[in-house]
């Protein structure tokens, strides 16, 4: 027994020290290929500290970069680009279910199907045809977003440099990596009166933060309402899966209320949204909600934001998507259980329950450890940060370390303003936000229970 449990284990801890050291071997990769001559546009100086910063960010999709993508890289370079963030954005999911389909013959079924559930997934079974079918509506998702851009993008730009700006960015969108290659830092400002590109980007950014699993279960629920005599949307959809319910549920609540209270807010910011008018502002808060939690494009200059946006915006970064996706964050999975908990605490029930399914305590002490975790790491890179840069803003360096941690990669221009020491910090909290809670969670998968019992006793809190 004790050699069947030192198996699991040493398998576990093989995938996942291959899960971290995969994303860090490809972005040295990157970066060596980006500091190359051939790769940049004509008059170019930049440091390697710059590309490489730049080549984590694009692998970990966080959208953070010291350099401008358009400014810096030539055609071949933003090509590469490219290529980094489609293989960070989908290779991670990839990567999340080949580590299970590994581990499956070593991992007794009742971890299986904690892990998998963990990343949206409930089953080993048909497990190629789940790959295909990601990397299919991958594809379909990627290519209907580039051809709707192209509708704004190539009278702009022209057919080539505006086919390949709405490529580049529908998959930048769809991995939310929040990259954009149109040149200088304004992001998507210069659309931010286009309903048609904003919405758009929405969509991708919403699609690949949801789950794959989300999606899936979504499409047969339309099948079956498709195929039922009499069609019924209630009949249909009336036994979603627990999984389900919550991601959209909470997804639904974030962005409405990040909506309202965006604009609530910055409605009245002479800097922002004051002389726009209502429909332009209700679409630029919603696009602010929707990439502030993931993405990373923007529409606004966030440096002109009110410190409560700000702090409104690192809330929703941290949350992030859901589990089974291209997003990043805690996951609005892992915030859910700790409201239920909070809930079911104060209401005196002896149970967490969510959709009327009870939350078992391990994966109770699962969402805690996870939330502990981007705690311990924002208080480690915020220190750290504040030490070395005491001349910058205090609130400013927290959003850069938030959106690090939380690869959403929305910056107040501070990246180029941090020394090569800070620029290995922001580094750290990206590769530690995207495969930190993965790992962790296969680290606690398979633990060996130790039955040691010690007579109770009482702390007081508060």
């Amino acid at each position: 027994m004790k050699g069947m449990y030192a198996m699991d284990r040493h398998v576990i801890q093989s995938t996942s020290l291959r899960f971290t050291l995969s994303f860090v071997v490809l972005a040295i990769i990157g970066s060596l290929l980006l500091a190359m001559p051939i790769m940049h546009q004509p008059g170019i100086q930049v440091s390697f500290s710059d590309h490489f910063i730049t080549s984590v960010s694009l692998v970990c999709v966080s959208g953070l970069g010291a350099v401008s993508i358009g400014d810096t890289y030539n055609f071949l370079g933003q090509l590469l680009c490219l290529i980094l963030i489609q293989v960070g954005g989908l290779g991670i999911i990839t990567l999340i279910n080949v580590g299970m389909y590994r581990m499956h013959r070593h991992v007794s079924l009742k971890d299986q199907y904690l892990l998998q559930s963990t990343f949206g997934r409930d089953t080993n079974q048909d497990f190629s045809e789940f790959l295909l079918a990601i990397y299919r509506y991958t594809m379909i998702a990627e290519l209907i977003g580039t051809g709707l851009l192209m509708i704004a993008f190539v009278p702009r730009f022209g057919w080539f440099k505006g086919s390949f700006h709405a490529l580049f960015v529908a998959v930048a969108s769809f991995t939310n990596a929040g990259f954009h290659n149109f040149g200088g830092s304004g992001s998507l400002e210069a659309f931010n009166n286009n309903p048609l590109v904003l919405l758009t980007v929405c969509a991708l950014v919403i699609f690949g933060g949801i789950g794959f699993t989300v999606w899936f279960e979504l499409a047969h629920k339309l099948r079956d309402y498709w195929n039922g005599k009499p069609r019924s949307i209630r009949l249909a959809f009336h036994n979603l899966s627990t999984h389900t319910y919550v991601v959209l549920r909470m997804t639904v609540w974030l962005l409405i209320s990040g909506t309202l209270v965006t604009w609530f807010v910055e409605t009245r910011n002479p800097k922002t949204m004051t002389d726009w008018p209502a429909y332009q502002q209700l679409l630029n808060a919603f696009f602010k909600t929707v990439c502030a939690r993931t993405a990373g494009f923007t529409s606004l200059n966030y440096v002109d934001l009110r410190p409560f946006s700000k702090f409104h915006s690192m809330m929703q970064t941290i949350i992030g998507g859901a589990p089974g996706g291209t997003a990043g964050g805690m996951k609005v999975t892992t915030v859910a259980i700790m409201l239920a908990l909070v809930r079911s605490e104060l209401l005196g029930y002896e149970r967490v329950v969510i959709h009327r399914r009870t939350i078992t305590s391990s994966l109770i002490k699962k969402a805690l450890v996870v939330i502990t975790f981007f705690a311990l790491m924002i208080f480690a890179g915020y220190s750290t940060l504040l030490i070395m840069h005491p001349e910058i803003n205090a609130l400013d360096l927290l959003f850069e370390v938030f959106n690090a941690l939380g690869t959403a990669g929305i910056s107040l221009n501070l990246t180029n303003q941090l020394s090569t020491a800070g620029h290995f910090i922001l580094i750290i909290l990206m590769i530690a936000g995207r495969v930190g809670p993965i790992t962790l969670l296969m680290g606690l998968m398979n633990r060996q229970k130790q039955e040691i019992h010690y007579p109770k006793t009482d702390i007081y809190l508060g």
